[in-house]
């Protein structure tokens, strides 16, 4: 019966036995073996933290390096603007700037400003231009040095157009700066 096709070698592995004893498991299979894969996760543990061991001691070198770097032996005087830091104070390499400016500059930049005058025209619209003129016009807008003003009447309208340079002198003056160019004098309907 040797020489049957049937029968396999007795030293070979059966068909329950895994010739590779669990380690050669595809990954994302379990072996059959817990403590290897506890072993693994152990080793993949120990590797990260390892890695982060290793940039947190590189972040701390970086950081000492910068605090060498900036490290003033002097103590602070009154000149000094210093802040609080985790570490204790931290000084300034300059005086901070007054937050007005900073606001001015910012709306320069953003073109709020042209609005802000323009609100406190309308807001201040009363006493800029008298209290008879004030209840039969009101402003509308302020666009491009152009004052757009409503009259309640005609007859309002064609007296605020012969006052329209008295008007845009009063408005100026009000502003501080020459913001009217023109006077732009219409009907409400």
């Amino acid at each position: 019966m040797s020489g049957s096709g049937g029968e396999r070698p007795p030293d070979g592995p059966g068909r329950d036995e895994d010739p590779t004893g669990g380690a050669g498991d595809p990954p994302g299979r379990r072996s059959r073996r817990p403590d290897l894969d506890d072993a693994r996760k152990a080793i993949r543990r120990d590797l990260d933290a390892s890695v982060y061991a290793r940039r947190r001691r590189r972040q701390d070198a970086r950081r000492d390096a910068l605090e060498r770097e900036q490290f003033d032996p002097s103590p602070p005087t009154d000149d000094d603007w210093t802040v609080p830091d985790r570490d204790g104070l931290r000084r300034l390499p300059a005086a901070p700037e007054p937050l007005g400016d900073l606001l001015g500059d910012l709306m320069e930049s953003r073109g709020w400003s042209a609005r802000l005058r323009a609100s406190t025209l309308f807001a201040r619209w009363e006493e800029v231009v008298g209290a008879d003129v004030a209840r039969n016009c009101e402003p509308v807008r302020l666009v491009g040095g152009v004052l757009v003003v409503t009259a309640t009447s005609p007859s309002w309208a064609t007296q605020l157009r012969y006052l329209a340079g008295d008007l845009q002198l009063a408005v100026n003056r009000a502003l501080g700066e020459p913001v009217v160019e023109r006077v732009e004098v219409r009907v409400s309907r």
